[in-house]
């Protein structure tokens, strides 16, 4: 299964530029078998998974939440809590809130506002670390690959994309598809994936002005 874990909508994301459906389309388009939404401190009401889950199946949609805490930001699926919407959480408080609810933390776009984390990941380490996105700078590569070594969690790559030209730039390959949100939160914490890239896709949108590595 492909799957892009970092994926933002207009209808909850105010930097978003496409709806959830157009965004679902163009996963579709893009040859992704699913999406999870993690828009910024907003979870998508379950009604609304179920409804684009029954209209694009087979293609599979998961709803998570991207939070934001001391300046950095934390992606979170599997915790369906309405709570988690607080935007004030302590990382510390954030890290045990997730853990209680099973659910899978990813620092999302590590060191992109600054040269040091304003959290503590090594007292609290996350299930994965993003390597790239469409909002990260090669620069900070060799830090990015420091800090995961320092913690032993995975790599992790997604698109973080707000538009439907990035979904599924970057991708994660599942060693098996999961059957139910559970399945795939453990293959997150098991890292039985590969992380992907849509060269191709990359090249194009780079021979255009974005600036992707």
């Amino acid at each position: 299964m492909k799957i892009d874990l970092h994926v933002h909508s207009n209808d909850r994301s105010m930097c978003g530029t496409a709806a959830d459906d157009q965004m679902v389309r163009a996963a579709i388009e893009h040859g992704l078998d699913a999406i999870a939404f993690t828009d910024h401190n907003r979870l998508v009401p379950p009604a609304r998974i179920a409804e684009l889950n029954r209209e694009f199946a087979p293609f599979k949609i998961f709803g998570g939440i991207e939070v934001v805490v001391a300046e950095e930001h934390v992606v979170v699926l599997g915790v369906h809590d309405p709570e988690i919407e607080n935007s004030w959480w302590e990382y510390p408080d954030l890290y045990n809130f997730v853990k209680e609810h099973q659910g899978v933390l990813i620092m999302a776009h590590p060191y992109r506002w600054s040269g040091d984390l304003s959290i503590d990941l090594h007292k609290y380490p996350p299930d994965a670390v993003e390597i790239n996105s469409s909002n990260m700078s090669l620069c900070d590569a060799e830090k990015i690959e420091q800090l995961i070594v320092e913690l032993g969690c995975h790599r992790i790559i997604n698109s973080d994309a707000h538009a439907t030209e990035l979904v599924g730039i970057f991708y994660n390959e599942l060693d098996a598809a999961p059957a139910t949100e559970k399945e795939l939160l453990e293959s997150i914490r098991s890292g039985s994936y590969k992380c992907r890239r849509a060269e191709q896709r990359i090249q194009n949108l780079n021979s255009i002005g974005y600036n992707l590595r």
